[in-house]
């Protein structure tokens, strides 16, 4: 299936929040000879090259997990990246992406125990019980020293997340404000990748 090209502004989202995450994760990721991340929510996947790339730098091999409710979308991110990737120098990071529902990660034990769970443009206020149980059950995911990282486009969703986490036992240890971050034209107040936040496991 054919995917939607990226535009100019595209690209240049993807190089910022490739910038912010490395910066992010710096302090808190160390290299390891394997590493696996689980992207939730993930759509097309379209921050797959940014992901894989920081993955790279960090491993001598490493695996990425996406997965979303919307198969189309799966079905886009599957046939794109899986022969993409091999033309990269990320050639050390397998890629799969599945069908399934967010907030029933502990249904699926093939995910295992990833190093870094990531949620792009989390949407928490749309549907805070679903997101609170997405929030739970990836932290539940993660190993024991795993970092989960979420993106927002909105101040106050973040601000909701942050505190959502928080109840859940994450401690916060690190975040940033894009100073590139694109605003939209659909919502107030809305822009690509505005706030980015990383947690730890209690």
């Amino acid at each position: 299936m054919a995917h939607t090209p990226f535009t100019e502004l595209h690209q240049e989202d993807l190089a910022s929040l490739e910038t912010n995450l490395r910066d992010l994760l710096a302090p808190h990721l160390s290299k390891k000879d394997h590493l696996s991340l689980l992207n939730v929510a993930c759509g097309r996947g379209d921050e797959t090259g940014v992901l894989a790339k920081l993955l790279s730098e960090k491993s001598k091999s490493s695996h990425l997990q996406g997965l979303d409710i919307r198969a189309a979308e799966i079905d886009q991110a599957n046939s794109r990246w899986k022969d993409e990737l091999q033309k990269t120098k990320e050639q050390n990071t397998s890629v799969d992406f599945i069908t399934h529902r967010g907030d029933r990660l502990l249904d699926l034990a093939e995910i295992g125990t990833p190093d870094i769970a990531f949620l792009r443009h989390q949407n928490y206020w749309n549907d805070k019980p679903v997101w609170t149980q997405i929030f739970d059950q990836a932290l539940e995911r993660l190993n024991d020293d795993g970092l989960l990282v979420i993106t927002s486009y909105f101040d106050k969703e973040h601000e909701l997340a942050i505190e959502a986490l928080t109840n859940l036992g994450a401690v916060q240890v690190g975040s940033i404000i894009n100073p590139n971050s694109r605003a939209l034209s659909d919502a107030p107040g809305k822009s690509v990748d505005k706030h980015l936040a990383i947690f730890q496991k209690k």
